[in-house]
């Protein structure tokens, strides 16, 4: 055999002799601990090692392990030593005498009756506060949102303000009936599309003054369907405006309605755009 598993044998006849010795002899010292904060009551029993156990065959086992490596018996030797010290203690917890667990049971029935007291001295002094505290709590608690009530109750509504550039002032329309001065016609300004590219429009204002009976004025504009049909701007008097936008007065495919005065269509005549 080889040396590790003569090592190991001896070792664990060791153990069980000691476990038999630990387990057959009488407990010498009790010591009980305080009780902690968790009402759980621990009791160490102590165990002192008796310094007479001293085996026969301990000298060969010393003379093998000098013989074999160094680090791998130590390895062992500390193993082994740990295993025992949990033994102990597990052993110790489970051979309690009658009298101890007497003590246990009254100390544990004593915390549970002092847990008791304490709590029901607290329950009774939240009872003893008074109900004009409790009023003077809640009104206090009440307070801030009756503030914000009657704050909204004292506001009043505001108009906003607009800023100087935004208003203007109210136009003043003239009253007299005689004026040494020319007045201009109030004019309005249509678009009408959808006609042939060919058309010009002095034959427009033909056909608007002589099926209206009205003096109008129109010009060509230049758009980007040029090509495919013309369309016109077309200047006529407010009063008779509603005649010109009667549907039954042109014929299918042509579009009339109010001139949308936008800014690039202002550029467009200004600057028109030469092919």
């Amino acid at each position: 055999m080889s040396d590790k598993n003569i090592i190991l044998r001896e070792n664990n006849k060791l153990l069980a002799e000691r476990i038999t010795q630990l387990q057959n002899r009488p407990i010498e010292k009790i010591v009980e601990t305080k009780p902690e904060k968790s009402n759980q009551n621990k009791v160490d029993i102590p165990l002192s090692l008796p310094s007479t156990l001293k085996p026969a065959y301990s000298s060969m086992v010393k003379n093998v392990t000098e013989s074999g490596p160094s680090s791998r018996n130590t390895q062992t030797t500390t193993n082994n030593k740990q295993n025992l010290k949990i033994e102990l203690k597990s052993n110790q917890k489970l051979t309690p005498t009658k009298t101890i667990a007497n003590q246990e049971v009254k100390k544990i029935q004593g915390n549970q009756q002092h847990n008791q007291t304490t709590s029901k001295q607290k329950r009774e002094t939240t009872l003893l506060y008074n109900e004009d505290e409790i009023s003077e709590s809640k009104e206090e608690q009440q307070s801030p949102k009756v503030k914000i009530q009657q704050e909204r109750e004292n506001w009043r509504e505001v108009v906003k303000k607009r800023n100087p550039k935004q208003t203007r002032p109210v136009p003043i329309k003239g009253a007299m009936d005689k004026f040494s001065l020319t007045i201009a016609e109030q004019q309005s300004c249509l678009f009408l599309s959808g006609l042939d590219p060919d058309i010009e429009p002095e034959e427009v204002k033909e056909y608007i003054d002589t099926t209206f009976k009205m003096s109008s004025k129109c010009e060509k504009m230049k758009t980007k369907k040029d090509r495919f049909k013309s369309s016109f701007k077309v200047y006529v008097p407010t009063d008779s405006k509603q005649q010109v936008l009667n549907e039954n007065m042109w014929g299918k495919g042509i579009v009339i309605n109010h001139f949308l005065h936008i800014r690039r269509n202002f550029n467009r005549e200004v600057n028109p755009v030469t092919a």
